[in-house]
């Protein structure tokens, strides 16, 4: 049984979730993960140019079952800080491949050992700065059709809440649209210490109100 919490990040591309997971991970001591683990990486630009759904659909499921094998062995040395898990694989795959993939995450909770966190982080921004930040962004790195097309071109916000209905989990958003990153730790501290008082775990991490 894991003796520490475990916090996954979710949003779309753009809307400054992993600035706040790394900030957050550091600040608390949690161990941070991407949501490739180092095994994979190198996988990554040849499944992305299949330019195939289903395969990077795929490709990101295998990713879930291999971090959550990870997850749970560090769970018992400290927090974890996940960015990105299955729940952006199936709100940014069911509108990519056009189909319910819903019935996916009970299959994943099938297996026991599946590990599924105790609170989900959801870091939105308003839709004009986030397609500024990723047109920035495109300017270094190219876009990705997996990826950051998903957040300016589709409805993921309605996406994300259909999948997060399907699970018993707090959801904590965060909207960093008017807020700089010790804004937005600040307040995700003061909501997680709310949450703290009805699951034990989160609240032994002690966690610091700040102004």
């Amino acid at each position: 049984m894991k003796q520490f919490p475990f916090l996954v990040f979710e949003g779309l591309d753009g809307a400054g979730k992993t600035t706040l997971a790394e900030l957050f991970a550091k600040r608390q001591n949690f161990s941070y993960y991407s949501s490739i683990p180092p095994e994979l990486i190198s996988l990554r630009e040849q499944i992305a140019a299949t330019h195939s759904p289903i395969t990077t659909f795929h490709f990101y499921t295998l990713c879930n079952l291999m971090r959550s094998h990870e997850y749970a062995l560090k769970l018992n040395y400290s927090g974890v800080v996940a960015d990105r898990y299955v729940f952006s694989t199936l709100a940014y795959h069911s509108l990519l491949m056009k189909q319910d993939l819903s019935l996916h995450l009970p299959i994943l909770q099938s297996e026991q050992k599946f590990l599924l966190p105790d609170v989900i982080v959801y870091v939105t921004d308003s839709q004009p700065v986030i397609c500024q930040r990723i047109a920035m962004r495109s300017q270094e790195v190219p876009m990705q059709w997996y990826g950051d097309k998903v957040s300016i071109e589709y409805n993921l916000i309605e996406s994300y809440k259909r999948i997060f209905s399907l699970v018993d989990i707090p959801v904590v958003e965060i909207d960093t649209t008017n807020s700089d990153p010790e804004q937005a730790y600040s307040t995700l501290c003061y909501e997680l210490h709310i949450i703290g008082q009805n699951i034990p775990i989160i609240q032994s991490t002690d966690f610091a109100l700040t102004s």
